[in-house]
């Protein structure tokens, strides 16, 4: 576990892609940069839009187009993950820097694009999670029971005192837990219309009526097999997934800082594993099948689910949060990282792959010697 979260293995196994033509493309599906490798694009917030709303709605018409054609019903799988996963790219990437109010460049633009999409995902409105998200959980009450995404994980069950297995066991009864999904999905839908103004109010109702009329012209079937599962049950388990790896959820110190628990506490969640070496032609040809097969299936679905746009460095974000460059946040947490390997430090978390992300952040909650009442602590899941 701990060679996993080592500068040296982590540049290890990113500089083994360098046998692989197409460098660009396995940074983005690694989310982790070459140190010397010079970028041919400069992403922005509107090209981030734009891909989230391109996976999002484009992943919606191809299952409608599936389901109403005589295609095999096996290719909804790949319409379906980027359903799913365009919805978290819009929520956990798009609204989360809107909030931060670093996708355009004034707080109103940012304002309606956080209004509109969290409209359309129906998940908490602007000014509720610009609170409890920039204020608390950027600020002082990280690591502490005052922190919403904190206490989330706590209120779950996944608590310290526990062993790892048991931990694991607890995630994945949550991960398909009834309860669990219809209170995650009723607190979504009464945060759009308890408490908010009422033009967003006005809103609700009238996407809530743009989707009745949808699955009545769809058909009840296809619109719970490419809306509604995609957006609830779906999107719910890697909403909780992505919570649960983003930081280590333990409770900080007395004699810990604020800017120290941040560090500590956030961690890089990359994607992939290193490229086989060269061993007998027979061995060569299993191993890259294997190594193939295993992004396919699993590394490259875990980009698109878990760890969607600039979400693999969150690490990078919660000590520049205020940073409008945000869609370029792996080259510049490399930049960082090299500049203090340069000086012989090292103050990151690098993990690959994305079950050692789920062991890590489990370990770290069942070794805490510190933990908090729950009783009364508050928290929103979105």
């Amino acid at each position: 576990m701990s060679k996993k979260c080592d500068l040296h293995y982590s540049e290890m196994v990113r500089k083994s892609y360098q046998r692989l033509p197409g460098q660009g493309l396995w940074t983005w599906i690694t989310a982790k940069e070459l140190p010397d490798r010079e970028t041919m694009w400069h992403s922005t917030g509107l090209e981030c839009l734009l891909w989230s709303c391109l996976w999002f709605f484009g992943g919606i018409a191809g299952a409608i187009a599936i389901l109403q054609s005589d295609i095999n019903s096996i290719w909804l799988l790949l319409p379906t993950l980027f359903t799913v996963g365009g919805a978290r790219y819009i929520v956990a990437t798009i609204i989360h820097h809107a909030v931060h109010h670093t996708v355009f460049d004034t707080p109103l633009a940012n304002k309606v694009v956080a209004e509109v999409f969290s409209t359309i995902t129906l998940v908490q409105p602007y000014e509720s999670y610009r609170r409890f998200h920039v204020f608390e959980h950027h600020g002082k009450d990280f690591s502490t029971g005052e922190d919403q995404d904190l206490a989330a994980i706590y209120k779950l069950g996944l608590c310290p005192g526990l062993s790892v297995p048991e931990l694991k066991l607890i995630l994945l009864a949550q991960c398909i837990n009834p309860i669990f999904h219809l209170n995650f999905f009723f607190g979504r839908i009464k945060s759009n219309i308890v408490g908010v103004p009422l033009y967003r109010l006005a809103m609700t109702v009238a996407w809530l009526s743009i989707l009745t009329c949808t699955a009545y012209w769809l058909g009840l079937k296809d619109f719970l097999v490419a809306i509604l599962l995609p957006c609830t049950v779906l999107y719910q388990i890697c909403s909780l997934l992505h919570l649960v790896t983003e930081h280590a959820w333990v409770i900080r110190a007395e004699d810990e800082t604020v800017k120290q628990s941040h560090h500590q506490n956030s961690l890089g969640r990359f994607c992939g594993e290193a490229v086989p070496h060269h061993h007998s032609k027979v061995v060569s040809s299993i191993m890259w099948t294997v190594w193939g097969f295993k992004h396919l299936a699993w590394h490259i679905p875990c980009r698109i689910l878990f760890v969607q746009g600039s979400l693999a460095v969150h690490d990078w974000h919660h000590r520049h949060g205020g940073k409008r460059d945000w869609p370029n946040a792996i080259q510049h947490r490399e930049e960082e990282v090299q500049k203090e390997k340069s000086q012989g430090v090292y103050t990151y978390t690098d993990i690959w792959g994305f079950s050692n992300c789920v062991e890590y952040a489990l370990t770290r909650i069942s070794e805490s010697s510190l933990t908090i009442d729950t009783t009364n602590l508050s928290y929103r899941l979105n």
